[in-house]
């Protein structure tokens, strides 16, 4: 059976300055062990999606610092980057004028649509659904019945317990659930923003976040926390012909 394998890493807040230290972790360090981790364990991945906050500042170096971490990734993996809250969208869209950077939207793959929305809702840390992005999934669903569908965030759309995460949920979440409700073709729904592992299902889909690749968060906590415990990491996804879907977490010491 055919297999599709998606590297996701998300929250890595970069900044102009490479040596900068938030929460007392390098984050351009912290982000280096991972991508290199990625590179070598990885070397046959498909996909390596970034699902925002990819640079902290919005600075144009601290997108240069991106690219520089990026530069080893094989050719043959597609990179697409999604914004976040923190993330400037002009120089995401910049940076896809380059090399093997994309900004898509969606791609499809053997049985597989990818669909990457942006949550960035502007002059706020929030997350909003769009309406065009909507539709576009709409259409894509009405259009491609018997394929499988895999679903990207930034923000979370469902409650996870943190009050001052929840305050940042996707507002119009409820678009999304619904969307997932009556569609069983939807097979996985996975974000980042949250800076902790979860995993649940609605129906038969599963909803997953994935571990920022800097400093994490203690799970529902009233205000947010560090988890000095916790390790970095990132998500590996394998997508199965079928609609079955493969994750797990990897951590790694930094």
């Amino acid at each position: 059976m055919n297999e599709i394998e998606i590297i996701q890493i998300t929250d890595l807040h970069l900044n102009a300055n490479k040596f900068h230290i938030t929460h007392d972790i390098n984050p351009y360090n912290s982000a280096k062990i991972i991508i290199d981790e990625v590179i070598k364990e990885h070397k046959n991945a498909n996909s390596l999606i970034l699902t925002g906050d990819l640079v902290d500042d919005e600075s144009r170096e601290g997108y240069g610092n991106l690219s520089r971490l990026l530069a080893e990734v094989h050719d043959k993996c597609q990179i697409f980057l999604m914004p976040g809250n923190h993330d400037s969208i002009e120089e995401i869209d910049r940076l896809c004028k380059t090399k093997n950077f994309n900004n898509n939207k969606h791609f499809s793959i053997n049985n597989w649509i990818i669909f990457m929305f942006n949550t960035k809702k502007n002059n706020s840390p929030n997350g909003i659904l769009y309406e065009k992005e909507i539709d576009n999934l709409k259409n894509l669903l009405n259009n491609f019945p018997t394929k499988n569908f895999m679903i990207f965030l930034h923000h979370h759309p469902i409650i996870i317990e943190s009050e001052s995460m929840d305050k940042m949920i996707i507002e119009n979440s409820e678009i999304l659930i619904n969307i997932i409700k009556d569609n069983e073709n939807i097979k996985g729904v996975c974000w980042g923003h949250i800076h902790q592992e979860i995993m649940t299902k609605i129906n038969k889909t599963k909803l997953f976040s994935t571990p920022s690749t800097c400093y994490q968060a203690t799970p529902k906590s009233k205000s947010f926390t560090i988890d000095y415990s916790a390790k970095p990491g990132y998500r590996v996804i394998k997508l199965l012909d079928d609609g079955e879907i493969k994750t797990h977490v990897a951590r790694c010491d930094i």
